[in-house]
């Protein structure tokens, strides 16, 4: 006995609608504290000493990781000159960088959204590259696999050419690609396939982050070369009480025999007398 066909078509099953990515500024109140370290940046040859925060929020949805940056001092021979007002503080929008994960698309998202701006105080010293590329190499290292959500990037009001190639090697040194929005270049989206296929590179020689072990190390070694200048200074102290004794026995000495040497040549003149 034949069986016969199926002819049945299949149910439509219904598409799953991706919820929308949680809010960064929602995700940056639920972030907590993963840490400070001390970040050191040099400018003009010179090291300016700040703190490096770092924090992370996880929900059923979502992971975000931020870094901050606020100054502490630079330091000018001897002087150490603290900052203060806006280059002392961390910000959400200034000396900072962040990533939002979204689990539902498998997508991440870079920002701040106009891109990481520093402070006055801190432009042009590669922080900017610093805190992008560790956003980077977090994600890398957490979900390599998952897409990136194209940032939109641009200019406004009369920027010059070296501006506009300086903000394309910014995005192009780790790795992005552009779609250009305009001829003139002025406003395009960076974007990648896949989170592993980014860089996270920075300039290493001028900016080094100095962990809880190294800032003991240092100090340790501070108080080494302290307490071997201190034994040197009282070496030369004691030295210099040595000298400064002799010399008042040799000037004792020279009075005695100026005195004799003056009393006998009065006891000469007394005698031809």
């Amino acid at each position: 006995m034949n069986t016969p066909a199926n002819t049945s078509k299949p149910v439509p099953q219904p598409e799953v609608e991706l919820r929308a990515p949680e809010n960064e500024s929602t995700l940056a109140t639920l972030a907590m504290p993963l840490g400070e370290t001390v970040l050191t940046l040099t400018a003009s040859g010179l090291p300016i000493y700040g703190i490096l925060h770092r924090s992370r929020a996880m929900t059923g949805q979502s992971d975000f990781f931020r870094l901050q940056f606020r100054g502490f001092a630079r330091t000018e021979g001897n002087q150490w000159l603290h900052y203060a007002n806006d280059d002392a503080r961390f910000h959400t929008s200034y000396n900072c960088a962040w990533v939002r994960v979204d689990h539902p698309s498998r997508s991440v998202t870079f920002g701040p959204k106009n891109g990481v701006n520093c402070t006055e105080a801190f432009t042009g010293l590669g922080l900017d590259t610093f805190l992008f590329a560790q956003t980077i190499s977090w994600v890398k290292g957490a979900y390599p696999d998952y897409a990136i959500s194209p940032g939109l990037i641009g200019i406004t009001g009369n920027a010059s050419e070296e501006e506009k190639l300086r903000r394309n090697a910014f995005y192009a040194s780790q790795g992005f690609q552009f779609d250009w929005q305009d001829a003139a270049q002025r406003t395009s989206l960076y974007f990648k396939d896949k989170v592993s296929r980014l860089l996270g590179v920075w300039d290493k020689e001028h900016i080094q982050e100095v962990g809880g072990e190294a800032m003991l190390q240092s100090l340790a070694l501070q108080d080494e070369t302290r307490a071997a200048l201190e034994e040197k200074v009282n070496r030369l102290e004691s030295s210099y009480s040595s000298i400064k004794s002799a010399l008042q026995r040799e000037r004792n000495t020279s009075q005695i025999l100026m005195g004799v040497l003056i009393l006998g040549v009065m006891l000469a003149l007394w005698a031809l007398i």
